[in-house]
């Protein structure tokens, strides 16, 4: 695979998860790889134990996301401490059930902040950045398989990963006449811990795994490597996809 090596990617939602999956396949494909996460603990014992391998091709910064004094702030440092961006994986979000008849005002408003809006702040800042130095840049967004699939109690969520969608179609018309490229990726489900949490025992994980026709969950490493594909040069024509990484749920209704 023809790569731009040497060059700096962003990954919001970096401490853990599918986003620490993603940053750490890339730093081991010659990235540089800005983190970004509000769990400032987390990113502080990630480098501290990691340094060997991070230094000089790593930084961090904790902030808000969904706070555009935060975004702006941390793309300066990465750009101080990293040198130009190649591309901006936005990765950031959360999951919070709660049913369409109860849930409240305020974790509507939080799981649509950090899961669609956090995505436009930093794609919009970032994109600003790629037609002002005239960078061909790379956008990935990480949606998620209940962006057209839908659940109980996934009301809030799978509303912020279906604007995802379409987040990403607007971007990538809007940005194709600056050769910028903008893609989605949507997972299946995916072993980390939020997953984990949901799997109390073997029952539970064998009646998802059920559903899977590859029968298996997804590792963050999977998506790290179509995320590669979309920023590598192979995928130059290729803008607006959104392309599901989930083993074949998406496809099969038994």
């Amino acid at each position: 695979m023809t790569e731009i090596r040497n060059n700096t990617v962003i990954v919001t939602g970096a401490a853990a998860g599918i986003g620490k999956g993603i940053a750490l396949y890339l730093l081991e494909h010659q990235y540089q790889v800005f983190f970004f996460d509000k769990d400032e603990k987390a990113l502080h014992s990630f480098f501290k134990k990691n340094y060997a391998l991070l230094k000089e091709k790593a930084a961090f910064y904790a902030g808000d996301v969904t706070n555009m004094t935060d975004v702006q702030a941390a793309f300066e440092e990465c750009i101080e401490k990293l040198g130009p961006v190649h591309s901006l994986i936005s990765n950031a979000g959360i999951v919070e059930k709660a049913d369409f008849l109860t849930m409240n005002e305020f974790t509507w408003n939080e799981i649509l902040n950090v899961n669609l809006k956090g995505a436009f702040l930093w794609g919009q800042i970032v994109s600003r950045w790629f037609i002002k130095n005239k960078i061909a840049g790379n956008i990935v967004n990480i949606g998620c398989m209940r962006g057209r699939l839908v659940a109980k109690g996934m009301v809030a969520y799978a509303t912020s990963k279906a604007g995802i969608r379409n987040l990403t179609k607007t971007m990538a018309v809007e940005l194709a006449p600056y050769n910028i490229r903008v893609n989605a990726i949507e997972p299946g489900r995916t072993l980390t811990e939020a997953l984990e949490k949901y799997m109390k025992n073997q029952e539970d994980v064998e009646k998802r795994l059920s559903l899977i026709p590859l029968g298996r969950f997804a590792v963050p490493e999977d998506i790290a490597k179509a995320v590669r594909f979309f920023i590598s040069e192979e995928s130059g024509y290729i803008t607006g996809v959104v392309l599901p990484v989930d083993g074949g749920y998406s496809i099969c209704k038994e």
